[in-house]
């Protein structure tokens, strides 16, 4: 009987979609009271229950297949039946099987939320939270505002200039604990474009970039600035130093206060350091001419994460996802950075 089908279809559907709830349940948890990333690995296995991290949703598509079909044999035979009743009959099938239909939320939630726990508690880098070099109760959007200032990397945009996303961490160069910030910045142009060459009229388009960098804290107030990108630097970091190998001075510019303090502060060790960093990395570095704060803004995406697992399907392969999930441009910016500020 159909009847029979449709409520056998509809208990195999209950069934499995209350143990994909089940484990979603779980693994919040597991994230929850994970106190090391091997602690959180050891959470997903051996897990004992169904795997399945997929909502079943046959019922609903082949519903909304139904509708579709009504209303496709009601268009084609409206001389002999009136079109209202095939398009009422679709209309209730597709309406059930949206009311049936899971969405798959839920999942996207959890796995977001575990991979980001895999990021602290691998990496220990607490997003949306402030070093604790800095004052405690200060609103972020300010001490961001004022970092922003130190520095005259962050008014590319001529609508928007944004620091979007931010991680605080410490970093030990083996002597000293550094106090780190890394963020993503984005800023916005407008750019007037005219659409027809015989009228005056414009259209705004607005065009978005992002990208990204950080701020490091406990650092020697040098007053150096650094490019691999720019010829010229902002005030007061105009003065230009040559260096005397003519392969780095090719690839890189640096640049200070005055002549006097790069003589004293750019030392033949420091030029090396910089010149391996600029290697792996486009964009412009500066250590502040008299705050502790070094500061780098460049084109890699230092949150980008990557996984040898590509489909999430099951809790083996979440747990495959998160045990090979790694952020290759911080680990590089990382292992660059500490090698030169040491």
């Amino acid at each position: 009987m159909p009847i029979d089908t449709v409520q056998e279809a509809l208990h195999i559907r209950r069934k499995k979609n209350t143990q994909v709830f089940r484990n979603i349940a779980r693994l919040w948890d597991a994230g929850q009271k994970s106190h090391s990333d091997q602690d959180l690995l050891d959470a997903l296995h051996p897990w004992r229950e169904d795997h399945n991290l997929r909502f079943f949703n046959v019922l609903p598509y082949l519903l909304a297949i139904c509708s579709i079909t009504i209303l496709g044999f009601g268009y084609f035979l409206h001389p002999h039946i009136q079109y209202i009743w095939s398009f009422l009959g679709a209309f209730l099938t597709g309406f059930l099987a949206y009311l049936l239909y899971q969405p798959q939320e839920p999942l996207t939630q959890v796995i977001r939320y575990l991979e980001q726990r895999m990021v602290i508690l691998r990496y220990g880098l607490q997003f949306q939270q402030l070093p604790a070099y800095l004052p405690i109760h200060a609103q972020p959007v300010l001490v961001l505002s004022k970092l922003k200032q130190y520095f005259p990397l962050f008014n590319r945009g001529t609508e928007s200039n944004e620091i979007t996303q931010f991680a605080s961490t410490t970093w030990n160069d083996g002597v000293t604990d550094h106090q780190v910030l890394l963020f993503q910045y984005h800023y916005v142009n407008e750019i007037p474009i005219i659409q027809d060459q015989n009228s005056d009229k414009k259209i705004i388009k607005e065009i978005h970039k992002d990208l990204w960098g950080a701020f490091i804290f406990q650092i020697p107030a040098l007053g150096i600035a650094v490019s691999n990108q720019r010829s010229r630097f902002f005030t007061p970091y105009s003065s230009k130093w040559q260096s005397s190998d003519i392969l780095i001075n090719q690839e890189l510019n640096i640049f200070g206060v005055n002549q006097h303090q790069l003589a004293k502060e750019v030392s033949p060790s420091l030029t090396l350091k910089l010149n391996d960093f600029f290697q792996h990395f486009k964009g412009d570095l500066i250590y502040h001419h008299e705050e502790q704060i070094l500061c780098y803004l460049g084109e890699q995406n230092l949150f980008q994460t990557t996984s040898k697992q590509d489909e999430i399907h099951d809790v083996s392969a979440l747990r495959g996802h998160l045990r090979t999930m790694t952020i290759p441009q911080y680990e590089k910016f990382q292992q660059l950075m500490l090698n030169l500020i040491k």
